[in-house]
């Protein structure tokens, strides 16, 4: 009789697999909210109790054999490796990498679907996938980078940051004119900031051996593992513009498989050199091999994000002060990005929620995560599930803490970019940004509505009145570039706002000589 020792989300997800149940199918039947059945299938890395345990001890048992069957492959129980046929099968049962392995086949004679079998036999079903490594020194990656690409600097300059006499050099190319003007993503003038390219190019495939065995050996890994993959639209950027009100932009949409099959493999790459001290990069020679390369986003699938420092005003309690409540994330290890560093919260992929055209602002994309990675709404992420809801941010759908903000207090919270990047290491765009909310009355009416999703790991409750934690925070190794880029820039910008509530340390954003 098949067992399992300790239930994680991966077996629990497994076993609602096995018994083909949809999300709430399987809630029902557990006796819990389809949120939680909706984590699990997301990879969330929270424990589950000894009493839902207990539930799914039972329901395995009642299995048919078919079933327990299913539940053994697909939880990898049983036999340490899979053969070839075995592996096949599983590649056939993997729709949620068809796209991708159809991508990479293009209009070759050769086999993609060969090349990632070939890929998987060659993998220990046991080990974590290479492109997760976080354990890697950031500032170690940041001056790999730095002279890797030091001919080419010239008026975009990595960023650094100085903190109480301490430099802190980043992987994030920028400009003094892309870090001194806030833009306030709520008012009307925000939307001609950020437009959609209706007649931009295709992106071809890099002609490379070297390139296509990396992308096969990338998805042979999530086969392996059973990583969930889900090839969604993401916004690809086409071009930028500075002018003096700001920078503007340009986007199309692309795909998350050409993404993650081009320049999100960049990564890996460069932890592997940093670790082993090897000096080839022979990916990033061919996709991102210049500083003008990585100031060109029409040339590459250039996707990336929005990321915000969220802050909370709260009132005088005791002894501590009227302040804000900032919040800074753990990622969790199934994250696509920063697995195992610290970052801000929301952090997130800029992506359509249902007008690409309409959707562009990256203020869009941050309301829709918070509403996921911090007021408890489920499955809105379209790289990680596959959308039903048509229009998953209308008003009737938004959660109490959302609908708190934008019907109860329109007038006391505020969205704005604090600045803009690529990220040398990813080749990415960053909209580092600060959501503030100003009102004292939504920490009394939704605090306890505000936790983390799947995604997170743990999150750190930071009081904006504790100069002395805010110091050692800024200046902890396990945060990711882009996360302490966002975090110090939306730090500044609520000293500016609120100096009276933030005892800010001495804190200075400037640029590598």
């Amino acid at each position: 009789m098949t067992s399992v020792v300790e239930w994680s989300p991966r077996e629990a997800e497994a076993l609602r697999a096995a018994l083909r149940l949809t999300n709430e199918e399987f809630a029902e039947q557990l006796g819990v909210s389809v949120r939680a059945v909706a984590n699990w299938r997301k990879g969330g890395e929270s424990a589950i109790s000894l009493q839902i345990q207990r539930i799914f001890d039972t329901v395995l048992e009642r299995a048919t054999d078919a079933e327990r069957e299913r539940f053994e492959r697909l939880a990898g129980l049983g036999a340490a490796a899979a053969d070839g046929d075995e592996l096949r099968r599983r590649l056939e049962a993997s729709t949620n990498l068809h796209s991708a392995v159809g991508w990479l086949q293009g209009g070759r004679d050769d086999d993609a679907a060969a090349g990632v079998l070939a890929a998987a036999a060659q993998l220990d079903a046991a080990a974590g996938p290479r492109w997760r490594t976080a354990e890697t020194n950031r500032s170690a990656v940041a001056e790999r980078l730095h002279q890797y690409y030091a001919d080419g600097f010239g008026d975009r300059r990595p960023v650094q940051i100085d903190l109480d006499n301490a430099s802190i050099a980043l992987t994030i190319l920028s400009g003094a004119d892309w870090l001194s003007r806030p833009l306030d993503l709520r008012a009307d003038e925000a939307a001609g900031r950020f437009t959609y390219d209706h007649d931009a190019a295709v992106v071809p495939q890099p002609e490379s051996d070297t390139w296509r065995l990396a992308a096969a050996t990338r998805l042979a890994e999530c086969l392996v593992q059973e990583t969930r993959f889900v090839d969604g639209q993401l916004y690809r950027m086409t071009g930028w513009e500075s002018q003096p009100d700001g920078v503007r932009t340009s986007f199309t949409t692309g795909s998350f498989a050409q993404y993650a099959l081009t320049v999100d493999l960049l990564e890996a790459e460069t932890l592997a050199a940093v670790q082993t001290g090897g000096e080839a990069l022979p990916l990033r020679d061919l996709m991102l091999p210049t500083v003008d390369s990585v100031l060109d986003p029409g040339s590459r699938n250039c996707m990336g994000g929005a990321l915000a420092l969220t802050a909370f005003a709260r009132p005088a309690q005791g002894a501590r002060p009227a302040d804000f409540a900032l919040l800074v994330q753990e990622r969790g290890a199934k994250v696509l990005n920063a697995s195992r560093r610290l970052a801000v919260i929301p952090k997130c992929f800029h992506e359509p929620t249902s007008e690409p055209t309409w959707d562009v602002s990256v203020g869009t994309s941050l309301a829709r995560e918070l509403e996921e990675e911090l007021f408890g709404k489920p499955e809105v992420d379209t790289t990680l599930d596959t959308r039903r809801t048509v229009d998953p941010m209308h008003p009737d759908l938004l959660t109490g803490p959302m609908r708190y903000l934008t019907e109860t207090s329109p007038a006391g919270w505020s969205m704005e970019c604090t600045g803009f990047g690529f990220n040398l290491l990813t080749g990415n765009y960053e909209f580092p940004c600060l959501v503030a909310v100003h009102d004292e009355g939504f920490w009394h009416r939704c605090g306890g509505d505000v936790e983390s999703n799947w995604e997170s790991e743990r999150i750190t409750l930071v009081s904006s009145q504790d100069r002395a934690g805010l110091r050692s925070l800024a200046r902890n190794p396990a945060w990711s570039d882009e996360g302490l880029f966002a975090f110090v820039l939306g730090l500044r910008r609520l000293h500016e706002l609120h100096p009276e509530r933030v005892a800010l340390p001495h804190l200075e954003i400037g640029f590598t000589q």
